[in-house]
């Protein structure tokens, strides 16, 4: 298992990302440097992607992508943290290409969520750089805001934190035994993996045309919120979108977590 750890932002200049009651460049950089040492001694190789130093912030963007693409790496993590001048603001937020649940992302959130941040859930990534262009599975955490009480309980919880990323991203390797989850959730949650190529969602419980919601592709995981439900022919699980896809095992396989 290989991933490539990126600490958002250079340390200074026009990419040094921003600050408040902490500075994003910094904090960047520990979270990075203890997830290295959780993700090792889960038997993990740990790339790193970070840029100290750019002439701008593109040139930035475009070095840590070329040093995450330069290797072939299972997964790219970029951390960073985030800001609201109005400090209205708070929690988690993890982002992704188009948005995808990945059960690690959501893990994240929740994990993190369960230290005393708000969840604010996984999102849609596709547009940021760094997500657009890495030729990996990426994921974009942003940890917290900098600005309001996020970061004080941020400093109080930092390495609760850095357990609960490496603790969704530790169910990739077998290795080791993932570390001690950073706080006990009350349940673990199912999950859909699609099996085949091309695979339709659905808006009802029909195996109509008519209720084709939209297409899902091959090695996707979605959050299911119930099921298998029967409908003539067969079964369906309810995602937690409140699409319906189906559950056939020929199409899709499940898992918990």
């Amino acid at each position: 298992m290989r991933i490539g750890l990126n600490a958002g932002h250079t340390l200074s200049g026009s990419g040094s990302g921003t600050s408040g009651v902490i500075v994003e460049s910094i904090e960047t950089r520990k979270v990075c440097n203890r997830l290295t040492e959780m993700l090792k001694a889960c038997g993990v190789e740990v790339v790193p992607c970070t840029v100290d130093k750019a002439v701008s912030q593109s040139a930035y963007l475009q070095q840590a992508v070329n040093m995450a693409n330069r290797i072939d790496l299972d997964y790219f993590i970029s951390i960073h943290f985030n800001n609201d001048a109005k400090r209205a603001g708070h929690g988690v937020e993890v982002y992704t290409y188009k948005g995808r649940q990945y059960p690690d992302a959501v893990e994240v959130c929740e994990h993190i969520a369960a230290l005393g941040f708000t969840n604010r859930g996984v999102k849609e990534g596709s547009g940021l750089y760094v997500i657009k262009k890495t030729k990996a599975k990426s994921m974009l955490i942003e940890v917290c805001f900098v600005n309001n009480p996020d970061a004080s309980l941020y400093q109080q919880k930092f390495e609760q934190i850095c357990t609960a990323i490496a603790y969704a991203l530790a169910d990739y390797v077998q290795a080791a035994p993932k570390p001690v989850a950073p706080v006990q959730l009350p349940e673990k949650k199912k999950y859909v993996k699609v099996l085949v190529d091309d695979l339709a969602v659905r808006k009802s419980l029909s195996w109509d045309s008519s209720a084709v919601a939209g297409r899902v592709q091959k090695n996707e995981v979605f959050t299911i919120a119930d099921g298998p439900i029967k409908v003539s022919g067969g079964s369906m699980y309810k995602l937690k979108s409140g699409l319906y896809i189906t559950a056939a095992e020929k199409y899709v396989s499940i898992y918990e977590k």
